[in-house]
């Protein structure tokens, strides 16, 4: 019990801005209000991606970091130009292109990690939904209702996102004082647009129409395990074309490259100015291997993670 609550306490904290963000937002907010209305798809981002960092804190953050980046920026160019004595020209050339470009790529990706963690939470969804709205259906045929089918959930002790968004949902209905249709709704603008989100509007008219959430729960989890099938069928079928390109990459190429090489050093002993043996070390110990691991990370991000 003590260490589910140690982990719970450090997953709050988890889900808190940090002592920088806090600090970026103190000393620069007063300053920024200008920028925020001309980010609204940043918002849009961070809302829907779940991210524990309000709107504002981030830009903050965002603007205070590409400030440090710029002066990082700004003394390694000066570094460098007293090191390689470059002329007056050049040193201000480097200097404005050293700082401008890391504080403009620190903005760019800094802007773009939201958009990341929005994609990559309707990925974790798209995974999960099949799985739990078996278990959503099973809860209706119990008897709970639709805030009890969330609160049941939210009990679970899972990292999952479905299980974060019911704890949302409960959060909102317990401490917040929201009725569940309000809990959901809140919870809906927090969601990327995929079938999560049909699937919450759905529960959500057919419990304001007095419908039966248990078969509208089946009728979905048929839909979402029939396009589960599709989908790890279409996974089966490249992992098949990654079996074959193993083969060439790893067993064919490799041999074929080595009698190849055998046969020119007969012949002539160097090829482009690279011993023989030199390059069928190369072949052994650097091509061989950077194929195997390109091929293992692209056979993980085919592989259904559930």
């Amino acid at each position: 019990m003590i260490g589910v609550l140690k982990s719970r306490e450090i997953d709050g904290k988890k889900r808190q801005p940090s002592s920088f963000q806090v600090f970026s937002y103190r000393l620069l907010n007063r300053y920024l209000h200008f920028l925020y209305p001309r980010l609204p798809r940043l918002r849009e981002n961070i809302r829907q991606s779940m991210m524990p960092v309000p709107f504002e804190v981030f830009v903050a953050n965002m603007v205070l970091s590409s400030i440090i980046a710029a002066i990082v920026g700004l003394v390694a160019t000066i570094s460098a130009s007293i090191v390689f004595n470059l002329t007056p020209v050049a040193t201000i050339i480097l200097i404005l292109v050293g700082s401008i470009g890391c504080s403009g790529g620190t903005f760019a990706i800094m802007q773009v990690i939201p958009a990341i963690n929005v994609k990559t939470r309707a990925a974790k969804l798209s995974e999960e939904i099949p799985h739990y709205i078996g278990y959503m259906a099973t809860l209706c045929a119990s008897g709970l209702s639709l805030e009890g089918i969330f609160k049941s959930i939210a009990k679970e002790n899972a990292a999952e996102e479905v299980v974060r968004d019911a704890k949302f949902v409960t959060r909102n209905i317990e401490i917040l004082g929201m009725d569940v249709v309000t809990a959901i709704s809140d919870l809906i603008k927090r969601t990327p647009n995929g079938p999560y989100s049909e699937l919450l509007e759905g529960a959500i008219i057919t419990f304001r129409s007095g419908g039966n959430l248990r078969e509208y729960f089946l009728a979905t989890a048929k839909v979402h395990l029939e396009e589960k099938k599709i989908s790890v069928k279409r996974s089966t079928e490249s992992l098949g074309i990654m079996a074959e390109l193993y083969t060439i990459l790893l067993i064919v190429f490799p041999l074929m490259a080595v009698i190849m090489l055998s046969i020119m050093a007969i012949m002539n002993p160097n090829l482009g100015g690279f011993d023989l043996i030199t390059l069928m070390n190369m072949l052994t110990y650097i091509l061989v291997p950077l194929f195997g691991i390109v091929l293992l990370l692209m056979m993980n991000s085919m592989v259904p993670k559930r």
